[in-house]
């Protein structure tokens, strides 16, 4: 059985890729290094298949250039890294006003 849903946001990153990026890097850093044997290499399979997914999808829409965040649904059953979903925000950064500070 696996254990409860758990989620993974990033923060907003000044490009998509960028914060596919950021998941690469917690993915390795928080799940990855901590899992030995056979499951570390079926997380590091699932890992690539979702990132490969990823990187396509921000690619076919056009938004890896876009400002965004990534969010990612995903359980842990006995040490495998097993994605559900992932969810891509994308954002449009422009300035809105502007505001002068002077010292004098």
């Amino acid at each position: 059985m696996a254990g409860e849903l758990q989620v993974f946001r990033t923060t907003l990153t000044p490009t998509v890729r960028g914060a596919i990026s950021k998941v690469r890097r917690w993915f390795y850093a928080s799940l990855y290094s901590k899992v030995k044997g056979e499951a570390r290499e079926i997380s590091k399979e699932n890992w690539v298949k979702l990132a490969r997914m990823l990187v396509e999808k921000s690619n076919e829409q056009g938004i890896s250039d876009k400002a965004g965040r990534v969010i990612l649904y995903y359980y842990i059953k006995d040490g495998v890294f097993i994605p559900v979903r992932a969810e891509i925000e994308v954002f449009e950064i422009r300035p809105v006003g502007k505001v002068e500070v002077t010292f004098s």
